[in-house]
């Protein structure tokens, strides 16, 4: 972005051609030049003195809030979708469990070995 003049200025930092032009005066916003053809301003100096605003208008409120809308309802179903696989898994690990469980516990009324050679 190169220098910019009056107009552009105040469009960039949402504010009016008279404010800008009031702090040229008097000497709280600098310029590079001046000529006939008006002031050319830093848009680094521009936004020291009036912090950029975003533009908001009712038109992109008003796009933006079926996006949001369907993005929100996107969201609950892989919410939706997550809770019921979680579900499944802690299912699939309580019968892992109770099978390992199984398996550890030695066997009911069997004599327990002696050694390699029945000592």
């Amino acid at each position: 972005m190169g220098n910019l003049s009056l107009g552009q200025a105040a469009k960039e930092a949402g504010v009016s051609k008279a404010t800008v032009s009031k702090a040229l005066k008097s000497g709280r916003l600098s310029y590079v030049s001046k000529s006939t053809a008006g002031y050319e301003i830093d848009p680094a100096e521009l936004f020291r003195v009036f912090p950029k605003k975003p533009l908001i208008t009712v038109a992109s409120e008003q796009s933006e809030t079926p996006e949001e809308t369907v993005e929100t309802a996107s969201l609950a179903v892989e919410v939706r979708l997550l809770r019921e696989r979680l579900a499944e898994v802690q299912e699939e690990r309580d019968a892992w469990r109770d099978q390992a469980q199984r398996l550890a516990l030695p066997a009911p009324d069997q004599p327990k070995r002696r050694g390699w050679f029945g000592r």
